[in-house]
């Protein structure tokens, strides 16, 4: 799916002359991208955006919930890693599988790219 979606400064000037058609604007996008996605997807997607439309509520202000929102993402992206890791030192037919799933990731489009596995590291607080 290929949304139009006008320039930074436009979308700043809409924020600011017309805030509540904004966020009509913002939520039709976000609604839009929800269901071009495949039908197995949009309840957790739809979920996922729940989650952020409630931490921009619950914000003290537009910096506090980008902050919120970013840390939500790094969160998922480290438990994915994880897994990730996980199923890479794995031995036995696990260990085949995963290979195979990135042999496949690497062909996605006759693009090649080179999956380098995470580094498990531990923070000590």
């Amino acid at each position: 799916m290929s949304v139009e979606t006008p320039e930074f400064d436009q979308l700043l000037l809409m924020m600011q002359s017309d805030p509540v058609g904004f966020e009509t604007y913002r939520k039709q996008l976000c609604e839009d991208l929800i269901s071009a996605a495949p039908e197995d997807y949009q309840r957790r997607l739809r979920g996922i955006q729940f989650q952020i439309d409630m931490e921009r509520e619950k914000a003290p202000t537009p910096m506090a919930s980008c902050v919120k929102i970013s840390q939500m993402m790094h969160e998922s992206f480290h438990k994915l890693s994880g897994a990730l890791n996980e199923l890479l030192e794995t031995e036995g037919d696990a260990q085949l599988i995963s290979r195979d799933i990135i042999e496949d990731v690497n062909k996605v489009d006759g693009k090649s790219a080179k999956i380098v596995p995470f580094q498990l590291t531990t923070s000590e607080s």
